[in-house]
């Protein structure tokens, strides 16, 4: 009998221990396909490995082709149009939105990593301050389309809450804020560094 979950909470543990040890965000697989693998983590004829496979399945889908191909149809069919809109909105288009949401749109099109860092200078806690606002702008002008639940947070010391490390490299995070979207359904972070 293979090995299996005695709950539902071990299953999910594993479940994202697995996709952790595989480099997969667990974000891309759909609810309903992630508690379907929950299920056959604990069931007994199935178990662990069965599960780990369907996420295998999961992940070879999400890569191939045709479903690139569809991400990008999606969001250039963006009913909304929010990355043309923001480009060219008179208080958006010199700001970091764009660039942010664009490179977000890369990561939902490539497949690739949900949590993304925003590369420069670390911002002082007033621009990151404005770009919340401007984050809350490129919101309502995306009413209607791929892009969805945005959400902003404030900057938190994360060295003194003991979530500095970042993965299993070297680099250390400080204060750092958050810029969140939802594209197509995936939730897509903007790790920002704030300076001290």
């Amino acid at each position: 009998m293979p090995k299996h979950a005695e709950s539902e909470e071990e299953a999910e543990r594993d479940l994202l221990e697995y996709c952790e040890s595989i480099g997969f965000d667990p974000e891309w697989i759909s609810a309903e396909k992630w508690q379907s693998s929950v299920g056959i983590a604990t069931r007994k004829e199935y178990g662990f490995a069965e599960a780990h496979r369907t996420i295998d399945s999961d992940r070879e889908e999400m890569a191939k082709d045709s479903a690139r191909a569809a991400r990008r149809a999606g969001l250039d069919g963006d009913p909304a149009g929010l990355l043309a809109k923001v480009k060219k909105h008179y208080a958006l288009k010199d700001t970091l939105v764009p660039g942010i949401l664009q490179q977000c749109a890369d990561a939902y099109v490539g497949g690739e990593r949900v949590n993304l860092g925003l590369g420069g200078s670390p911002l002082d806690r007033d621009a990151y301050g404005e770009l919340r606002d401007e984050w809350r702008q490129a919101a309502a002008l995306a009413a209607g389309g791929v892009f969805t639940e945005f959400v902003s947070h404030a900057p938190q010391d994360k060295a003194a809450l003991g979530k500095g490390s970042v993965g299993a490299t070297l680099a250390k995070r400080k204060v750092q804020g958050n810029l969140l979207v939802k594209i197509g359904g995936v939730r897509f972070n903007m790790h920002i560094d704030i300076a001290d």
